[in-house]
């Protein structure tokens, strides 16, 4: 079982502050290696999917130790793949459709040819493999950076025979002196204590590059709240300009499920929709001492609430295209600007999208079989506004709410050629919220 350190909370904010500046060029921005790798294996490309039906993410993973089967296949609908710290698992049998990604986790020869066997063996192969967990961390594998990058580079040699991308080092993202690894720095020139896991990737990238070696792209983990965990993926991405995994989440001091359900919504949907965000797991399945990160409960293949929250948190998958006529659920987009999702009382769906701006928009991928005169209703509430509907920068049609607490819907005409197209919906009021949007053929 892995359970997180409390010092891995301690972020020491000054060191992280000095640690900001971008490496050389030459880091790999190779932005979806899990979901493009997935999406051909499972999807064929482009896939074109019912207004009502569920997408499962292809970035959205789990951190386990035990499950069932029932525990699998009430996940499936949302999660598509797991991990357990290890080169190896026992229920490839009864995982379903939800991929195994195995793991180096530390500095084990054995492992190696572990891992040697598994990849031989494995059928189909995976995506990816993760390497090395907190290596800055007591308790964990708990390596200095040289070591790091020479176990690195030694699993990269068993992944390479199989063309498999490997994703590390799974980083603990801050520590405490007393648990935190120290080591001679190569580019301080002394002895440095890693309480923070830029300064330790550095160092690894340093020992890692007169071997020819870059990560395709690094990970890290996270156990604060929402702010902590945006902030980490848009500093690391811009250090070290390549994807980022986050292999270990969840805010671990919810005070009850309410917190907890709204830091997951906030942050799952934030890893879900950034494009440099390759793969992301929650931790994790059970967690005896606190229920309120749990996903699943005492009783086989049943799930908590938080489960039931991240299984339908929406996909936001550019493959995807929603075919219509159909009422469209506003949490299926594919990129938004200024606007936030958030539970609703209203029927037909869990979700809304608020907008925090004036301006705020959200584009949607749709397939339209018979074109012509479309009437779209808008099921809104909040701040009284209008919306627009945008096609290639152009407004094609409008629809002016009147606010209030009570859920309404109001109507826009809009034209639609054939085929596969992305429109456009423009809030022009800050505190719109948005449910679903129906398109009906006139």
């Amino acid at each position: 079982m892995h359970l997180p350190s409390p010092a891995r909370f301690l972020l020491p904010i000054a060191a992280a502050w000095l640690s900001l500046a971008l490496l050389p060029a030459g880091a790999q921005d190779d932005l979806d290696i899990f979901a493009s790798h997935s999406q051909k294996q499972q999807n064929g490309g482009v896939r074109i999917v019912s207004c009502d039906e569920q997408v499962r993410s292809q970035k959205r993973g789990i951190c386990m130790n035990e499950m069932s089967q029932a525990d699998f296949a009430a996940l499936a609908p949302g999660v598509s793949w797991y991990y357990n710290w290890h080169y190896e698992t026992k229920y490839r049998g009864i995982s379903g459709n939800i991929q195994f990604i195995p793991m180096m986790w530390g500095n084990r020869p054995e492992a190696l040819r572990g891992l040697d066997s598994t990849l031989a063996s494995a059928s189909p192969k995976p995506p990816v493999v993760l390497c090395i967990n907190e290596p800055n961390l007591k308790g964990q594998a708990f390596i200095t950076p040289e070591q790091t990058a020479n176990l690195y580079r030694e699993t990269k040699e068993v992944t390479d025979r199989y063309h498999i991308p490997l994703v590390g080092p799974n980083m603990a993202l801050g520590s405490a002196n007393g648990d935190s690894i120290t080591a001679q720095d190569p580019i301080e020139n002394k002895m440095v204590t890693y309480n923070f896991m830029v300064p330790f990737l550095k160092a690894t990238l340093f020992y890692l590059k007169p071997m020819g070696i870059t990560p395709p792209a690094l990970a890290f983990h996270s156990y604060g709240a929402a702010g902590e965990i945006k902030w980490a993926v848009q500093m690391m991405h811009q250090t070290f300009n390549c994807p980022i995994w986050v292999t270990e989440y969840a805010q671990w001091k919810n005070p009850d499920s309410e917190s907890a359900v709204k830091y997951m919504i906030e942050s799952t949907d934030f890893l879900e929709r950034t494009p440099y965000v390759a793969g992301y797991a929650w931790f994790k399945d059970r967690v005896k001492d606190n229920p309120n990160i749990s996903l699943l409960d005492k009783e086989s293949g049943k799930l908590t609430q938080l489960g039931e929250t991240y299984v339908t948190l929406p996909a936001h998958d550019s493959t995807i295209y929603y075919k219509i006529p159909g009422q469209l659920q506003a949490g299926n987009y594919v990129t938004a600007e200024g606007a936030d999702i958030r539970p609703t009382a209203d029927t037909g769906g869990p979700y809304q999208m608020a907008a925090n701006t004036s301006g705020a928009t959200l584009d949607y991928n749709i397939q339209v079989d018979s074109p012509g005169a479309y009437t779209l209703g808008f099921r809104t509430a909040g701040a009284a506004g209008k919306f627009d509907v945008m096609e290639n920068g152009q407004v094609i049609g409008s629809a002016q709410s009147a606010g209030g607490n009570d859920w309404h819907t109001v109507q826009a005409a809009i034209p639609l050629n054939a085929g596969m197209q992305k429109i456009r919906v423009r809030y022009n009021t800050s505190g719109i919220c948005l449910h679903w949007i129906e398109f009906v053929r006139r």
